[in-house]
């Protein structure tokens, strides 16, 4: 049999929470709330009381910036580059902003700025190592990773073998690792004893033949293709010793074979009885 609604009505009515009770939850779920909301904006405002406190305290004022690294730009220009001062706070810049200004100057690869709390700060620099002129619309210069970075100045004061053959639109589309060639013979010519880049006046890019060196005292030209670049200059010493340093009735070397060297005359010796089609050396 069915209870009637009146005792179910009677029966919720006894196992319903006392009034005290529900009160002292709600009151304290309303204070939480309320606790919350007030809690946020005073943290807010104590982080930004703090933060003010710690950009205007004397006790954090830059006493010593610490520039290292540099060669052909001067420690001033690095300093008015990085807006970085003696005398202000020490949190009062932003590294990221330091680094992208000090790197707008085209002589460096690269910068580094670090707080040394309280008061000082170090930069460190890595300038670009140039080691050529790529002829262009214009000069510029290449530094030792193939970077082309900058066009070529009377203020640079720079001496540097020319890499002619390329063309700007063809710079980054290497499809034949011809660029990839010129770093790396510039690196070899760069790095080795004997014949180095200090003696070369001009490297060609030819993207049939490869790549030649003209040399600064005779312009001789060396054609080397695109790789095993050492051994080519080795073989090139050798023909060199072989005829007492002398260069003299040479107009090429095809090194490209460097056990059998292909030496040709120019047209003087020639007409004088030279070989008109070279010799194996």
């Amino acid at each position: 049999m069915r209870p009637s609604p009146a005792r179910l009505k009677k029966r919720n009515r006894r196992f319903k929470e006392p009034l005290r009770v529900r009160l002292k939850r709600t009151f304290f779920r309303v204070t939480k709330i309320t606790l919350a909301t007030i809690a946020l904006p005073a943290v807010s405002f104590c982080g930004w009381w703090g933060y003010r406190q710690a950009i205007t305290t004397p006790y954090l004022s830059i006493h010593n910036i610490n520039v290292e690294g540099y060669r052909r730009v001067s420690k001033e220009e690095v300093m008015g580059l990085s807006g970085i001062k003696e005398g202000q706070n020490i949190l009062s810049f932003r590294i990221k902003d330091s680094i992208g200004s000090i790197e707008s100057n085209p002589w460096i690869e690269e910068a580094e700025v670090k707080r040394r709390l309280p008061g000082s700060v170090t930069i460190e620099v890595r300038e670009r190592y140039p080691v050529a002129f790529v002829k262009l619309d214009s000069l510029y210069v290449m530094d030792i990773n193939g970077v082309v970075f900058k066009r070529l100045s009377k203020e640079d004061g720079l001496d540097l073998p020319v890499v002619t053959g390329l063309t700007m639109e063809g710079i980054g589309e290497d499809s034949k690792g011809l660029q990839e060639g010129v770093i790396k013979l510039i690196r070899t010519l760069t790095e080795r004893k004997g014949f180095d880049i200090t003696q070369v006046s001009e490297i060609n890019v030819d993207p049939v033949f490869g790549l030649s060196i003209y040399t600064l005292e005779d312009g001789i030209r060396l054609e080397v293709g695109v790789d095993s670049f050492e051994q080519k200059l080795s073989a090139f010493e050798r023909i060199l010793r072989s005829r007492g340093g002398s260069l003299e009735g040479v107009e090429a070397m095809d090194l490209n074979t460097p056990r059998s060297v292909i030496i040709r005359l120019n047209t003087n010796v020639v007409e004088e009885g030279g070989e008109a089609h070279g010799k194996k050396g």
